[in-house]
């Protein structure tokens, strides 16, 4: 069934979804690094869709993030190393003092096709969760190669949100944020962190309704493991779900951009790559 996933990826989707599926089974890190870098820009940063509902083709936070989603993939330190250090510069550079984070898009999204959600307008809408935890962790991880930010005031900004602020607003996006932070912290960090992430991991799957978009069981097995303990039967009938999606196809998106009909074809396409990807990944952790 994987190969069938493999050659529909390979048909309709794109090259590095269908590197990061066959890395499951077989060393594939550098073509992943390949196809990365045909996302990236002069600045360090990416964009050019690798957020697939952001065709801006000019580096943006939404698809930069993605990209470290990806080098985590990778466990070769040597192989990603110097896209490493250029996400650092990238983020050092768009980091905005008096948002004291970062802006997922800039204006120029509104030049090319994309989701509603990603008008420019409504960017301020995401909060400050999303997505300056995830971001803020990975520069306390790689903290050796920051020049211009002190990373012990970033540090101090996520976790006053962490306790002050994202109590009374979580939600799936500003969650995963907060888990990627929670994921590169030391253990002291991690145990303060941690009765407040799992009432907020508790609360969200709550949601059986996996037609809607909503944050999956199996997603939050893939990000951060322990906060679904005690909830094994819940992940197991979630993978189910999704098996019987499998034996279908690709799994789709169940979102629509409300706008840019024809392009938002693209998108479903290259997202179901990557979403099938992340379904059989969970899949053969389980």
């Amino acid at each position: 069934m994987i190969n069938d996933h493999l050659s529909l990826i390979e048909e309709n989707g794109r090259m590095i979804d269908y590197y990061l599926l066959k890395n499951l089974f077989e060393g594939q890190a550098d073509h992943i690094i390949t196809e990365l870098k045909t996302f990236q820009n002069q600045d360090g940063g990416f964009g050019h869709g690798l957020e697939p509902d952001v065709r801006l083709p000019l580096s943006n936070i939404a698809s930069t993030d993605i990209a470290v989603e990806i080098l985590d993939e990778i466990e070769e330190d040597s192989l990603k190393i110097e896209l490493i250090q250029d996400i650092v510069r990238y983020y050092e550079k768009t980091y905005i003092p008096e948002k004291k984070g970062w802006e997922l898009v800039p204006p120029e999204v509104d030049l090319y096709p994309r989701a509603m959600w990603w008008n420019y307008s409504g960017v301020e809408e995401f909060g400050y969760g999303n997505p300056n935890p995830q971001i803020v962790g990975f520069l306390y991880q790689y903290q050796q190669y920051l020049t211009t930010l002190d990373i012990d005031v970033l540090m101090s900004y996520i976790l006053n949100y962490a306790h002050d602020v994202f109590p009374h607003e979580a939600g799936k996006h500003n969650l995963i944020s907060l888990l990627e932070f929670y994921n590169r912290m030391p253990e002291p960090i991690q145990t303060n962190l941690e009765p407040i992430l799992q009432t907020a991991c508790n609360k969200e799957m709550e949601n059986k309704n996996w037609e809607q978009y909503c944050f999956q069981p199996y997603e939050l097995a893939l990000i951060c493991p322990k906060f679904i303990e005690g909830k094994e039967e819940l992940l197991q009938e979630n993978l189910a779900y999704f098996q019987v999606k499998l034996a279908n196809g690709l799994i789709q998106p169940n979102w629509h951009w409300g706008q840019y009909d024809k392009e938002f074809e693209t998108a479903k396409k290259e997202w179901s790559g990557y979403m099938t990807y992340n379904v059989i990944k969970a899949l053969l952790k389980a």
